[in-house]
């Protein structure tokens, strides 16, 4: 069972209160609350629409995920449960057992035949030699009654928890720290509950018939009043006075009883005296109740909001409820605490409708980790589709790609092969002769040195060539002179000289020996320069002779009669011809 969240219905004789309770971090917090008049009490349907009502006003959601995440707990009066005591049980019943030994011993216990009740136990008292649990069980047909009213919200509820239990459970925070003993009475609309607790733990409860309804009509019989005005007098008339003394004395009698009832129950032989009576609940509001049940019981009384144990953080909850209804919610509030608080709830939720809901819930589960599942795999597929798509697009795209980058390579090899081709065609292709132009102008005398032998061998690939030649020379010095020149020079490299000999008479010896040598890389640029040298144009510079020509003189009189647009048509000729006439003129005149 999921315990962070449960709503709470106490479905009463004429009012509905639901309340929203939520667990966090260990803590309890009142979402919302909220209480409807019934418009027709004796009509169960509208009771039902009633309660839908109110249940749409707070909002509460269940979709289809969080619909059994969320605890539904509705409430039964106290005056439909009967309990009693089972003692004598076999005390080495295990706890595997027990539900087993329970269900036999019922059934000549149950106030009702069996098969029409609906029955569970708990405070389980276990010592070596006895073992006795507490009985609880209403007729089939009351839950049925009250689980009907919530058909028209379509909820079918977790938990049914008798109204005392729900009491205890929402006095047991303050009465924690407290050994003595308290009576609880919560005074509704039809009926009232009465609890007796010893510190925490419930010790008696009981049902009766004096409420807020028979004080309407105990107005209504002594006053001829009509329902709704004796309804409102009742809030405004103190209880020790008439016509509500009649009620009060009723009331106070109820109690009275009560506490005789309690104490012979309990069984004990000097029964501690009650410290204080808390009254709650609708029909505590009569004026001056309290104080009139502690001047006649001799017992301190006082109204009791069971929103002021601090069990719950109501600081989000609607304040104008809690302030209006907030003695009124005991029981909502201790059936909210009871699914949420309690290891092993008392539910007298039939088991049938119990199973029902777990088989319910378990397929609710299933559908929807099935819905995850296939949602998973949905995504994964449409992720699996796309990644494909998209694989096969990007190789798609590849081999479009290397379709246009082999188109370029073709086209690129072939650019290549024709600059390749003219690149050879306009590189220098070094000669032989281009060698031997070389060494003649390295060694122009002749009557020192002269060749015998010259040879050259892969002279196309110039780091394979290889060149060898045979020298004469008329001495040491000469060769020594020959083998620094080729050094220094910028045409070759790695000169080697072989062995000199010498040959001739002893006065006039020759001196022979071969050398070999390479090119250097710089040899085929400075072979192509010698072969095509750069062009030389010399150019001179002519010097103008500076030509002093006079300006053309016109003489204005002779321009009498010609206009400013024919001075623009005239052209330079005709006005030098004209200026050539004046000055002829002026040397005759002269």
């Amino acid at each position: 069972m999921a315990k962070n969240q449960v709503v709470a219905i106490d479905i009463g004789s004429a009012a509905a209160k639901i309340v929203h309770i939520e667990k966090i971090a260990g803590a309890l917090h009142l979402i919302n609350a909220g209480v409807i008049s019934f418009t027709d009490p004796d009509n169960p349907q509208h009771t039902s629409e009633d309660v839908r009502k109110l249940w749409n006003q707070l909002g509460i959601k269940r979709t289809f995920f969080n619909k059994h995440k969320i605890e539904v707990g509705i409430a039964i009066p106290r005056g439909f449960v009967s309990t009693k005591r089972l003692p004598n049980l076999p005390p080495a019943t295990t706890d595997a057992q027990l539900p087993t030994i329970v269900e036999m011993a019922a059934e000549t216990e149950l106030p009702f035949q069996a098969e029409e009740s609906v029955f569970t136990y708990h405070d389980v008292q276990r010592t070596p030699e006895s073992l006795s649990v507490e009985l609880v069980s209403t007729r089939r047909d009351t839950v049925t009654r009250y689980m009907g009213f919530l058909n028209e919200t379509g909820v079918t509820p977790s938990a049914v928890i008798p109204s005392m239990l729900a009491i205890a459970t929402i006095a047991r925070n303050a009465l924690s720290n407290s050994t003595a003993r308290t009576v609880i009475v919560d005074i509704g609309a039809e009926r009232s509950d009465f609890c007796l607790m010893q510190g925490d733990t419930l010790e008696f409860s009981r049902g009766f018939s004096v409420s807020g309804n028979q004080l309407t009509r105990t107005l209504m019989t002594e006053t001829e009043l009509d329902a709704e005005t004796a309804e409102q007098e009742k809030q405004h008339i103190p209880a020790h006075k008439a016509p509500t003394r009649t009620w009060t004395r009723r009331f106070i009698g109820e109690l009275e009883r009560s506490i005789i009832a309690a104490e012979r129950e309990i069984n004990d032989d000097e029964p501690e005296a009650i410290a204080e009576i808390w009254l709650c609940g609708g029909g505590a509001r009569v004026p001056e109740l309290a104080e009139t049940c502690q001047e006649q019981l001799q017992i301190p009384t006082r109204l009791w909001n069971p929103l002021d144990a601090g069990t719950l953080d109501t600081s989000n909850a609607p304040t104008q409820i809690l302030e209006t209804y907030g003695d009124a919610l005991a029981v909502p509030l201790g059936v909210g605490l009871h699914l949420l608080e309690v290891e092993e709830p008392v539910s007298l939720l039939p088991t049938e409708v119990s199973v029902k809901r777990v088989e319910s819930t378990r397929k609710h589960q299933q559908l929807i980790t099935a819905g995850i599942a296939g949602f998973v795999l949905l995504v994964l597929v449409l992720c699996g589709v796309t990644w494909s798509r998209s694989q096969k697009s990007k190789e798609t795209l590849l081999d479009n790609q290397i379709v246009t980058f082999g188109n370029l390579q073709v086209n690129a090899n072939k650019q290549l092969a024709l600059e390749l081709i003219l690149a050879d065609k306009l590189t220098h292709q070094i000669s032989p002769m281009d060698i031997l132009h070389a060494l003649s102008s390295l060694f122009k005398d002749r009557t020192k040195v002269a060749w015998k032998t010259f040879e050259v061998n892969n002279l196309d690939d110039l780091e394979k060539t290889r060149i060898s030649f045979s020298l004469q020379a008329n001495s040491h010095d000469s060769i020594n002179s020959m083998d620094g020149v080729l050094n220094s020079s910028k045409l070759f490299s790695n000169v080697e000289i072989g062995e000199v000999t010498a040959t001739g008479d002893e006065r006039r010896p020759t001196f022979e020996v071969k050398i070999n040598c390479r090119l250097s890389r710089e040899a085929t640029q400075m072979f192509a320069q010698t072969r095509y040298p750069k062009p030389v144009f010399e150019t001179k510079m002519i010097e103008e002779e500076e030509v002093d020509l006079p300006p053309p003189s016109i003489n204005i009189e002779n321009l009498e009669g010609i206009s400013i647009e024919n001075l623009k048509d005239m052209s330079i000729e005709n006005l030098k011809d004209m200026s050539k006439e004046e000055n002829e003129k002026s040397k005759q005149k002269n």
